[in-house]
């Protein structure tokens, strides 16, 4: 279980969907004065040298944000995320930001945020990068396993971001019923899941879809696969579902898509916008 590392995928394809829509989600919460609570399950180290060793090792940032850098139309759209990738290349050269770099940079002065890995390595360097923080709470645990400790909340408004490793088949399962938690003793919160769209035999992505469209709450569904799914090896692609999702995420996300399709997928990608369970 604690064998992955998000260094060695750091900057990918599936990172720059995922905090795209990490920042839309940020801005829907600042569009209101009130204070928010964000937890993240999984956070990682928060910041990472595409120069070192793991993210060396495969490049996987030259099929992602390599590509997408300069993309004017993209900042047009999304200048959240390349302010604060300015703001991590300021602090460390040639490196890429994590959530808790997104979620800190992004939220205010009033805001509190809870930042947990499980693995020892990513919680020290985690807590060395965010230390000066008096914000955050940082915590060495399972992330799954906290969702029932640390939720409801004090702040009663806010967002719940899941980014497993799903290293093993019964993460999907934990997942599931974390959620389930989550909503039972939270059920405003805004939950968004990230989750890789993996070769055919070893793919859980549709079963996932589908159990979390059961819990019949506001579901959408973003999708970006790079290149065509094949039948054993290989990320092709990764999506985020985000329950009670905030309104008009759907429209801000539509032209976005678009053109991350355009930049990023090869010839037998594809690309998915879809709201599965509509709001009230």
């Amino acid at each position: 279980m604690l064998s992955y590392k998000h260094g060695f995928h750091c900057g990918n394809h599936g990172d720059v969907i995922k905090h795209i829509t990490l920042c839309l989600l940020i801005r829907a919460l600042n569009q209101k004065e009130k204070p928010y609570t964000i937890i993240d399950t999984h956070s990682g180290s928060g910041l990472y040298k595409l120069d070192g060793f793991m993210a060396q090792k495969n490049q996987e940032f030259r099929s992602g944000v390599s590509k997408i850098e300069n993309n004017q139309e993209l900042k047009e759209l999304v200048p959240e995320f390349f302010e604060v990738l300015d703001y991590a290349r300021s602090n460390l050269p040639n490196s890429y930001p994590g959530s808790p770099m997104f979620e800190t940079y992004l939220s205010r002065e009033q805001d509190k945020i809870t930042l947990i890995d499980l693995h020892p390595n990513e919680f020290e360097n985690l807590r060395n990068n965010f230390k000066r923080d008096h914000r955050l709470n940082i915590q060495c645990r399972d992330g799954l396993e906290a969702i029932n400790a640390l939720l409801p909340p004090p702040i009663r408004r806010g967002l719940v971001f899941i980014d497993p490793a799903y290293e093993e088949k019964n993460e999907y399962i934990q997942l599931v019923k974390a959620v389930k938690t989550a909503l039972h003793k939270w059920n405003t919160a805004t939950i968004a899941v990230w989750y890789p769209v993996l070769g055919k035999m070893r793919d859980h992505s549709k079963n996932l879809t589908n159990d979390l469209r059961r819990l019949n709450v506001p579901l959408l569904q973003v999708e970006l696969c790079v290149e065509p799914q094949e039948d054993v090896f290989g990320m092709c692609g990764s999506g985020m579902l985000v329950l009670n999702y905030p309104y008009n995420l759907d429209k801000e996300l539509s032209p976005v898509v678009d053109l991350l399709y355009k930049n990023l997928a090869k010839k037998g990608g594809s690309a998915r916008l879809k709201v599965l369970n509509a709001q009230a």
